[in-house]
């Protein structure tokens, strides 16, 4: 695995107590960078830092709840409490995702996830572009469902359409003042929200739980699924020097899932 140097830049990582908030900070610390992990289940974040930490990385935990505008609006008082220096990099991962069909989903089912993925995505932009003065570079997850759509969680595929539409805005307005915006989009990632996933999905299509995971594999081109370590690679590359030139993309880690 080749490694990019961040040279003890500070970075925020959101919802990255587990998943690929996690493989995302691990990566980052790897990278030699001073990483705070933010999250609103802290001492899950604690204990991931924690791990960081005895890996030989630079980690902290702080709280931070997304959808909270004056919880967001604190959060650089909170990272420079952890880490002196300025914020040099931003990873919007924080998210959620509920199932249900298109033709079911509730009013609070929407606000919920749109008010996590889309809203929350839109306050971490705006409070790192305020908090790197100096320039900087942010990289939100996105997902392929925000390219395809999906019938069983049609408000999620909405939220990230809305991070990938939200990430081109951000890069045109800060471009100007030398801070990078990118995306990355996943597709199918082994984490272990995918065993959730997979008994929602097999049981609003009726079949027997593994059949929905086994035919998203299948579909994949390169014939497995994604890791964190596959998405934080990525995440690194985008926000590293190497892609000093580089902003406003959506970059695809699935496997050839999708191609656009």
């Amino acid at each position: 695995m080749s490694h990019f140097s961040f040279d003890g830049a500070v970075a925020v990582v959101t919802g990255a107590a587990q998943g690929i908030g996690a493989g995302i900070a691990a990566r980052l610390a790897a990278d030699s960078a001073r990483v705070v992990l933010a999250d609103i289940d802290v001492e899950a974040a604690e204990k991931t830092a924690a791990e960081i930490r005895a890996a030989g990385g630079h980690a902290s935990a702080v709280r931070l709840d997304v959808a909270d505008p004056s919880s967001v609006a604190g959060l650089p008082v909170r990272v420079k409490a952890a880490f002196d220096g300025p914020l040099r990099h931003l990873i919007c991962n924080a998210g959620v995702q509920t199932f249900q069909r298109a033709v079911d989903v509730t009013v609070e089912e929407w606000d919920r996830v749109l008010d996590v993925n889309t809203r929350g995505t839109m306050l971490c932009l705006q409070a790192a572009a305020r908090a790197m003065p100096d320039g900087g570079s942010v990289v939100a997850i996105a997902s392929i469902q925000g390219r395809l759509g999906a019938p069983f969680y049609p408000h999620y595929a909405a939220s990230k359409a809305g991070v990938i539409s939200l990430v081109k805005s951000f890069a045109l307005a800060l471009a100007p003042h030398g801070i990078r915006v990118n995306a990355v989009a996943p597709g199918i990632i082994e984490t272990p929200l995918w065993d959730v996933a997979d008994e929602k999905l097999s049981a609003l299509r009726g079949q027997k739980p593994g059949v929905a995971r086994a035919e998203r594999i299948a579909a994949v081109p390169l014939g497995r699924p994604g890791t964190p370590a596959d998405v934080a690679a990525a995440t690194s590359f985008l926000l590293s020097s190497d892609a000093s030139y580089i902003t406003g993309e959506c970059l695809h880690v699935c496997g050839g899932d999708v191609m656009l």
